[in-house]
């Protein structure tokens, strides 16, 4: 780590590095922060949910220049590899280096967003860097719904300027995204006491991803893919469902999913020929975008069991079939843009309820709320009931945006080529500002790290030292 470059930049990714900061565990990053600006006699602010905002007066030159909000969030995913013992509540991560990669043993880097942190540090700690006014928001728990983002009171900011530093590929300006809502659903079940033979049903192989940047890729949601399989299964032999579970996040495309059925001992055979035939026909169906596909079918020994009624387990098959997922609609505007999506993302069985989450996503909040209305609608069809949690607004364009232009020419400069102007399906916490922050003017920039949210989670260094460049330049540049 010594020898990186930016040298203070990455000196402070190590120290974050060294504090647990896993979603929902940000206490210690937050005290870091205040003790920061503590050690620095700089203004701050930490909220009541443990977002920070510390303040830096402008550089000599600059006090008339507008002021500039850097904002990045402190939490990350903690992902570890099978064969690691790590404890994401206590241990720091092991950071190393493979040639031009920064990554952490066994674990995510963290780099999302880590590397905004650092920056901001690097920032605030150099004298020597003109720049104007700065807020350097850090916020938390971004990673499991943009919570700390939207508890922010608007009020603790001055700036309406703002250059957010969580993308996640160099020479990319982002410039809006998607909004988006969660919607639960619960569908009531009754249950019977049925004697016969047990049979593990469970779907896996699948590539999964994320559901903002990967909706459009044509990859099977296992979820939905479990609901076609009991549909079909119903028409070839019959049985009785005892739960479906699957999926861990609403925003991940599901690449598991398993249920548990009964069937008459003299229809296993039935049931398995079926699950042969199922898997080559979904495999040719899916050939070149998803086609690992594999299906496992267990069974156990004959007993009595409590499944669901016959109109309780029609009601679950036909929720799976018909709940809306993957693209809705394409940008007419904007090529090659997906404006509507959803994705069926949790579904959980208990005692007496079916549960299940979608998150759906919208460049146009009405389409977005229309979407989630149908979700809703089909739930109560189905006797059961539908809610709205954790609604985002989209970030939408801004045809006359000064720092846009202004970070463009920059780049072109620097660079001797144009910057990729982005507008993305997945949800940023700019969609949050652009609703809390009147006039908002704002970027999205970052360095290339790749597998984010993985244990192949991976930094660029050289690319973090360019981008450290570019943003340098760019705070120079807005006089």
């Amino acid at each position: 780590m010594d020898n990186l470059r930016p040298e203070n930049v990455f000196r402070y990714f190590k120290e974050i590095s060294d504090i647990p900061r896993g979603s929902g565990n940000t206490e210690a990053i937050t005290e870091y922060l205040i003790q920061f600006a503590v050690s620095h006699d700089f203004d701050a602010i930490a909220d009541e949910v443990g977002n920070v905002i510390i303040k830096k007066p402008a550089s000599e030159g600059y006090e008339e220049a507008e002021g500039v909000i850097l904002q990045g969030h402190v939490d990350m995913v903690c992902a570890a590899a099978p064969d690691s013992d790590h404890d994401f509540l206590n241990d720091p991560l092991t950071l190393k280096t493979d040639g031009d990669y920064l990554y952490a043993e066994g674990t995510t880097l963290g780099g999302d967003d880590g590397i905004a942190v650092a920056y901001m540090l690097a920032v605030l700690d150099d004298d020597e860097i003109p720049h104007p006014s700065l807020e350097c928001l850090f916020t938390v728990d971004e990673e499991i719904g943009l919570l700390g983002a939207a508890a922010l009171d608007p009020e603790f900011l001055d700036g309406h300027v703002m250059i957010n530093l969580d993308s996640e590929s160099e020479g990319v300006l982002t410039v809006g995204c998607a909004g988006g809502v969660r919607v639960d659903t619960t569908i009531p079940i009754g249950r019977a006491s049925i004697k016969g033979m047990p049979l593990l049903i469970e779907i896996g192989g699948l590539l999964s991803g994320h559901s903002g940047e990967m909706i459009q890729k044509g990859r099977i949601n296992a979820l939905k893919l479990m609901g076609r399989f009991l549909f079909e299964l119903d028409q070839k032999t019959a049985f009785s469902l005892v739960d479906i579970s699957g999926g861990d996040k609403d925003n991940a495309i599901p690449a598991e999913a398993k249920a548990h059925l009964i069937v008459d001992e003299d229809d296993l055979e039935t049931a398995k020929k079926f699950t042969k035939e199922f898997v080559s026909k979904v495999k040719r169906e899916y050939a070149g975008t998803d086609d690992g596909l594999v299906i496992r079918v267990e069974s156990g020994r004959t007993h009595k069991v409590t499944v669901m009624d016959p109109d309780s387990q029609e009601k679950v098959i036909a929720f799976l079939m018909h709940v809306p997922d993957g693209v809705r609609h394409m940008s007419g505007v904007n090529e090659g843009l997906v404006q509507t999506s959803t994705n069926l993302g949790i579904v959980r069985t208990g005692a007496e309820q079916f549960v299940t989450t979608s998150l759906t996503r919208s460049s146009v909040l009405s389409e977005r709320d229309a979407l989630a209305a149908e979700i809703i609608s089909l739930a109560k069809l189905l006797g059961g009931a539908g809610y709205l949690k954790e609604s985002y607004s989209a970030w939408e364009y801004r045809a006359d945006s000064k720092l846009r232009e202004t970070m463009v020419r920059i780049y072109s400069e620097r660079f001797g080529k144009e910057p990729k102007i982005s507008i993305i399906h997945g949800g940023l916490e700019c969609g949050i500002f652009y609703d809390k922050i009147k006039n908002l003017d704002a970027v999205s920039i970052g360095p290339d790290i790749k597998d984010i949210h993985t244990p192949n989670e991976k930094l660029s260094i050289s690319s973090a030292e360019r981008t450290w460049d570019y943003l340098l330049d760019v705070l120079k540049a807005l006089k």
